[in-house]
């Protein structure tokens, strides 16, 4: 499989897809790591096998009937520890059944020999990394003996190493606790029972010294180590001390009225603590053999392990991904062999303006688009829909191409190369370069990326901020240059007027304003500047048919309301009334005369 490709920032950021990459939510930390690596495919057979693993996951997920077994399953991926990084690496290939499943059974000797060649470090573990194993294995094999047959198949779970487990459970039965017992070390039960006898015999000394304290001195330390006494009592006693008339005692001072004293350990209770000591070192020497051989079991397992840890995260994210698209009415997208200029939606929804537009309570309308020529041209009027029509689509399609199922009652595209955004409002310009600047060294680029192969490209009001019959003419020969790349297929939504190769273009325009609603706004509320903006824009949202019409191949040019827009935003309607005489004038003029239109058809 090939590896995915970065998606350019200005694409992402113009798409927002990462608003959605975000609600992703992986239980495991395998599963969020996934998350953190999704990028742009171009393998069609890898983004199939998302597409399958995604459904596989939800087809797990409804084959646990009971509501119980989903929250242990969710439990178990939500407790999956993250295990040390040595045996984590993606360098294990074993799958299931394989010999990566190592034998547990082997002796203690076989396991040095393993420790002391292994690059893992086995030898610098503690309790911490044999408990992160065996934590990791208990909800791991929790999580394979509730996934049924097909699943397990299909991301990859086996479980062989129940003989580890037994093993680094026979240091704490739960998941939560681990430590050596004399189980792993059977030389330590005679350790610990020493140790156990010197701390009492450790323990009645100081008892009894305490006691002869209280005898004495009339202090009692109540099993403590320490007492904070008057300097005068203090002193008394520790002179009583020195007299052989009580045990010794030592003192610091405490405050200017107050000594923090303390027993002085005879040779009896001296030799007892030593004893425990020279003990507890053997046991920890003892712990730290058994450390080694445990932790070469476990470098032993480290391809399977790494197997298991492929399967969790290649699970919880796909499962992640099912959830995701049930919560959102995701659908898994139909992909085209390249090749083919084809891009298909119906009931698309671009979900962060979705969810915009329900947070104001405005209605959103869903996208049916279809684009079947190498170069669309998508005009109409202001405030119109034009970017957002994009933006759906550029989402939509890294969506498809991330592995993800799209926002859609349907959609349908092909494999793309590449994806490119040009003009995209708010774009860093950088390197000292103008707005046309960028958008020209941003359409080499494209023209470079389509003669090497297919891909999507995308125009957010091209060549706008230069002169009008420039911008026509750029925008006329890039569309041109554009339609005869093959496989590459190109959207402009721009204002400027076109003309479309023969049957490599589609035109296009956006339903605009209802104007006959919008004409009885305008007549019957003439104080439109004095109302607020935010409802003036949800005035023009209410009166704005957002959908796509499908309008030829010859050209693509259509009218414009920005007059309309602008009387609904309160502009003075003596200035709009001025400009609606000019553009009249204007059309006017460029209108071919009657007798010529009379040859034209003469001519047919």
């Amino acid at each position: 499989m090939k590896k995915p490709l970065p998606v350019p920032p200005h694409v992402l950021s113009f798409s927002q897809a990462d608003s959605l990459f975000a609600r992703l939510a992986p239980l495991s930390p395998y599963g969020k790591e996934r998350v953190a690596e999704i990028g742009f495919f171009t393998d069609f057979e890898a983004l199939e096998s998302f597409y399958d693993d995604i459904e596989a996951a939800g087809a797990a997920l409804d084959s646990l009937e009971h509501s119980a077994r989903r929250d242990k399953l969710f439990w178990h991926l939500s407790r999956l520890t993250r295990i040390p990084e040595s045996l984590a690496g993606t360098s294990g290939n074993s799958a299931p059944g394989s010999s990566g499943a190592a034998n547990f059974s082997a002796s203690n000797s076989a396991a040095k020999k393993i420790s002391a060649s292994s690059p893992s470090n086995a030898d610098a573990w503690g309790l911490m990394e044999l408990f992160l194993v065996k934590k990791f294995l208990v909800h791991y094999k929790g999580i394979f003996e509730l996934l049924d047959d097909e699943a397990r198949t299909r991301f990859g779970f086996f479980f062989s190493t129940q003989e580890l487990l037994d093993v680094l459970s026979a240091g704490g039965s739960d998941a939560e606790s681990f430590s050596i017992s004399e189980r792993h070390e059977p030389a330590l039960a005679a350790v610990r029972a020493r140790i156990a006898r010197l701390s009492e015999t450790a323990l009645e000394r100081r008892r009894k010294l305490q006691e002869a304290a209280r005898t004495a001195y009339g202090i009692d330390f109540a099993g403590r180590e320490m007492l904070i006494l008057p300097v005068d009592k203090a002193l008394d006693a520790m002179g009583k001390g020195r007299l052989g008339q009580g045990p010794l005692l030592a003192a610091d001072p405490y405050d200017s009225r107050s000594m923090m004293i303390r027993l002085v350990p005879d040779t009896e209770l001296l030799e007892a603590e030593e004893a425990r000591r020279k003990a507890r070192d053997e046991e920890k020497l003892l712990e730290q053999a058994a450390i080694v051989r445990l932790s070469a079991l476990v470098v032993a397992a480290k391809d399977a392990l790494q197997s298991y840890c492929r399967a969790v995260k290649r699970f919880d994210y796909s499962l992640a991904q099912w959830k995701l698209a049930q919560e959102l009415g995701m659908v898994r997208p139909r992909l085209r062999a390249r090749g083919t200029a084809c891009i298909q939606c119906h009931g698309a929804r671009f979900i962060p303006l979705e969810e915009e537009c329900r947070e104001r309570g405005v209605a959103y309308m869903p996208l049916d688009f279809e684009l079947d020529t190498p170069v669309g041209i998508l005009s109409g009027s202001n405030m119109g829909g034009k970017t957002c029509v994009l933006q759906t689509l550029v989402f939509l399609q890294l969506l498809a191409q991330c592995g993800m199922f799209v926002p859609a009652a349907a959609f349908e595209t092909v494999v793309f190369g590449w994806i490119d955004v040009i003009g995209a409002a708010g774009e860093s310009r950088g390197r000292g370069l103008s707005a046309y600047g960028f958008e020209i060294r941003r359409l080499i680029e494209v023209l470079h990326a389509a003669k090497n192969e297919p891909g999507f490209a995308v125009f957010d009001e091209f060549a706008h901020t230069t002169s009008a019959k420039e911008a026509q003419a750029l925008m006329q020969a890039a569309v041109e240059q554009l339609a005869s790349l093959s496989g590459t297929v190109a959207l402009f939504a721009t204002h400027i007027e076109c003309s479309l190769p023969e049957g490599k273009g589609t035109a296009y325009r956006m339903a605009g304003l209802d104007s006959e609603r919008a004409r009885s706004i305008i007549e019957s509320t003439p104080a439109q500047s004095e109302r607020s903006l935010d409802a003036l824009l949800a005035q023009i949202n209410s009166l704005m048919q957002y959908k796509v019409i499908r309008t030829g191949k010859a050209s693509a040019h259509a009218k414009s309301d920005a007059l309309a827009v602008a009387r609904l935003l309160g502009l003075d309607k003596d200035l709009v009334d001025r400009a609606q005489e000019l553009l009249a004038e204007s059309d006017t003029r460029r209108a071919p005369p009657a007798q010529d239109k009379q040859k034209e058809r003469g001519a047919e």
